[in-house]
């Protein structure tokens, strides 16, 4: 796996991997429900109601769920035509840099969702919908994934500024982007183990 050397990453890997399974099994299910929905409306003329609002609250809520899992991939989009070209210092001083600033982000993010929750709170707010859902309930969970992003950026952006300091060839290594050799073996390592699972 990408960041296995990565210990930040390591101790991540297990809860980040089990959002993202559990993520996978609900929009199966919600795929699931939508065809249902479909076939009702064709062939019976009666709708479950409520299918696309929750399909707006699983975008939320699994979206902040997957940042985490891709964090510990290293699969964010970073724009990184010109940083092979500096020098490792610089380079250095950039990837802890960014991840400095993904986790001050990811923070002021949770901090955010928090008062959207405890507005929600306040005011019993329900969802203008047919399900009537108060949304205190989906904006938990979202919250939930934007706390687990945070804390994620948070101990990673700390570790990578550590390295900074002691160890620059490693922060590289460790928080720079990925190579194409490294994107290889990734993609590489998915098709050997689909291949492997196969009867």
């Amino acid at each position: 796996m990408v960041g296995s050397e990565n210990p930040v990453a390591r101790a991540l890997a297990a809860p980040a991997r089990w959002c993202a399974i559990l993520a996978g099994w609900w929009l199966l299910g919600l795929a699931v429900l939508t065809v249902v929905e479909i076939l009702c409306r064709k062939f019976f003329s009666i709708s479950l109601q409520g299918v696309d609002e929750i399909g707006a609250y699983t975008l939320a809520i699994f979206s902040t769920l997957g940042f985490a899992w891709a964090l510990v991939l290293k699969a964010h989009t970073r724009v990184d035509f010109m940083l092979g070209r500096m020098p490792a210092w610089l380079r250095a001083v950039l990837n802890a840099t960014a991840y400095a600033l993904l986790a001050a982000m990811a923070v002021y993010a949770a901090w955010r969702g928090w008062h959207v929750l405890e507005e929600s709170l306040e005011f019993q707010s329900h969802a203008n919908s047919p399900l009537q859902t108060p949304l205190w309930l989906p904006q938990s969970l979202w919250l939930a994934g934007l706390v687990m992003f945070a804390l994620a950026a948070t101990a990673m952006g700390a570790h990578a500024c550590w390295l900074l300091l002691v160890d620059r060839a490693r922060l590289n290594r460790l928080y720079g982007p990925m190579t194409l050799e490294e994107e290889v073996e990734a993609e590489a390592g998915i098709v050997l183990k689909t291949e492997g699972a196969a009867p």
